[in-house]
């Protein structure tokens, strides 16, 4: 059985992709793109979980960073990025589980100079305290998800900092991944404010009234996300 056939002339058809107005949405939905992050933040205080899994947390250097990255194919392409936030002083935690590297999750304190703290904490328009951290880009290999790793390892990063002394932690999650939005909710974290912002030709971004600029992965020392235009925000 076939579905109904489509009665329009190809030649009508043709035309109709080629109509001003359709292929001039089509090209901004291209070239613009809506986002909107959640901040959300947690008070670091004395908490007890009952870990389900193997996975255990160790402090990563160059070399232990440089290995993850090397043994995954998922994480591959995510070295010169890492390397670069080694270079700008942020600090890795890494999960491990028998013996093999399978994660990691990283932050800074409002210690690193501002040259050199996340490019988030402009957009965000947030400032750092003493005690507090910005962690972001927590993530685990696929083969090493489930079963409550992904649960240890937000309990086990939140201890770790505590340990170290810090009080609070930040970060951010897109507002559309919604099982991020509830795992951050089911640890305990609450919503700051939600950001909004537009993106052009993946170059462009505007952001809380700031214009930025997408960095090169040369020439400037944050190699990745975005930098504030001089003169605006």
């Amino acid at each position: 059985m076939t579905g109904p056939r489509d009665e329009k002339d190809p030649g009508e058809r043709a035309h109709s992709a080629w109509d001003p107005r359709e292929l001039g949405a089509r090209i901004r939905a291209h070239l613009v793109q809506d986002l909107r992050d959640v901040v959300m933040t947690r008070e670091l205080v004395e908490e007890r979980f009952a870990q389900k899994t193997a996975l255990r947390v160790l402090e990563g250097d160059r070399r232990a960073v440089g290995r993850l990255c090397r043994e995954h194919a998922e994480l591959r392409r995510l070295l010169p990025r890492c390397e670069s936030y080694l270079d700008n002083g942020y600090r890795a935690l890494l999960a491990e589980v028998d013996g093999r590297l399978v994660g990691h999750v990283w932050w800074h304190d409002h210690l690193v100079p501002p040259a050199c703290a996340h490019p988030h904490l402009t957009r965000y328009r947030l400032r750092l305290e003493p005690g507090q951290v910005w962690g972001f880009d927590l993530f685990l290999v696929e083969r090493a998800r489930g079963g409550g790793a992904s649960n240890d390892f937000f309990a086990l990063f939140r201890r770790h900092l505590r340990g170290l002394g810090y009080t609070r932690v930040f970060g951010h999650v897109d507002a559309g991944n919604t099982p991020a939005v509830w795992l951050h909710k089911l640890q305990g974290y609450k919503p700051v404010r939600t950001v909004e912002a537009r993106l052009y030709a993946g170059v462009l971004l505007r952001s809380e009234g700031q214009i930025l600029l997408r960095n090169p992965p040369f020439g400037v020392r944050q190699k990745f996300d975005f930098r504030l235009l001089r003169g605006t925000g």
